[in-house]
């Protein structure tokens, strides 16, 4: 169910939410990480158990005295902005998976929060990272053979829409992030102060957010989000047509594309007519070159995909490029930190992590 305007509370979300502290892991690194962190902060009124951000900090002297603090604001968010300060991620999961969650942030919060400093960075070059949940759509069966292990199936009228956090059809998800973003906002995520980065279908999400208005996907009563510094996208998904179709997914994945029209439909709608509306890679680039001029739009966005992706193939990524290469005041750059299977980016966290220096380098350039 989309949320109407008095629905719109965002901001009043933040009040019971406190600093705890908190451990995060990566599998490449051989200890935990001490961080503090707010978790499932709502930002949205009667929010679902997904309508959500989580917020993580390094522990530092000045951090650990926020422990049992309200959450009121980010930590620096009266500094003047120059450089990116904050990361807000988005996770991935075809729309549809309830498994994979804002959490799936932790093992890249670990590699930046972990006292491990790369040779020419500086300690904790963003001094947060925020990661948003969202309401995803439902889940079909029979469940395709590279999930092994899928979530519990969901149909809203069979299961007499007992979770709506699994109800999700186009625009809600992107509903949900501009809430999230409007929550941060309200902490004081401020335009130009962080760098807005997606994996897999949350980077679909991260350039719907903002190479368009609120207004073009009929949320016009939401507030236009902080402008990002850069977007980086993950293996993300951005021509959605070209996904259900033999010739666009390519020799190398055509055999996906039933499940791609399965889980598509159930996040788009079935009528396949107005995925490509939905779609960045259509986005319109005089509207989007309208929107950098605006501010609402940042000048460089960052792309990265793996060559050894089982699910997404390398022309998507070639496709946003292409399209973004029509827009007047971008800057594209492409990161070739991603290597693996399509979840190794999120699940080890190195990668998504260098991925981020590369593009505060990119911006310091």
């Amino acid at each position: 169910m989309m949320p109407d305007r008095a629905d719109f509370t965002a901001p009043q979300a933040a009040g019971p939410a406190r600093w705890r502290p908190a451990e995060v892991t990566s599998p490449q690194l051989d200890r935990p990480v001490p961080v503090i962190a707010a978790k499932d902060i709502p930002y949205i009124a009667n929010a679902n158990r997904f309508q959500n951000v989580s917020i993580y900090l390094p522990r530092t002297p000045e951090t650990a005295g926020l422990i049992g603090t309200p959450v009121t604001s980010l930590p620096g968010a009266d500094s003047p902005v120059r450089l990116p300060r904050y990361l807000v991620h988005i996770h991935g999961g075809a729309w549809r998976d309830p498994r994979l969650t804002s959490a799936s942030i932790e093992p890249a919060v670990a590699h930046a929060y972990s006292g491990t400093e790369l040779p020419g960075t500086q300690p904790h070059p963003v001094s947060a990272i925020a990661s948003l949940n969202y309401t995803v759509s439902q889940f079909d069966y029979p469940a395709p053979p590279f999930m092994p292990y899928p979530p519990i199936p969901y149909d809203a009228i069979k299961d007499n829409h007992t979770d709506l956090s699994r109800e999700a059809v186009h625009p809600q998800h992107i509903s949900d992030v501009l809430h999230g973003l409007a929550l941060l906002g309200s902490l004081g995520l401020a335009s130009g102060s962080y760098v807005l980065s997606g994996h897999s279908c949350g980077a679909c999400m991260a350039f719907q957010a903002v190479l368009a208005s609120p207004g073009y996907y009929g949320l016009g009563y939401l507030p236009e989000p902080p402008g990002p510094a850069a977007l980086l996208g993950l293996n993300g998904l951005y021509d959605l047509p070209a996904l259900a179709t033999a010739d666009g997914l390519g020799a190398s994945h055509a055999h996906l594309r039933d499940d791609y029209e399965q889980f598509l439909s159930r996040a788009f709608g079935a009528n396949q007519g107005a995925w490509p509306e939905a779609s960045p890679a259509g986005f319109d680039p005089a509207g989007i070159a309208r929107r950098i001029r605006e501010g609402n739009a940042p000048r460089l966005v960052v792309l990265g995909q793996s060559t050894e992706d089982q699910l997404v193939p390398m022309n998507q990524q070639d496709r946003m490029a292409a399209s973004l290469a029509k827009v007047t005041g971008i800057r594209i750059a492409q990161v070739h930190r991603l290597t693996g299977k399509h979840a190794a980016p999120w699940e080890q966290g190195g990668m998504m992590y260098h991925s981020l220096l590369d593009t505060l380098r990119l911006l310091g350039s």
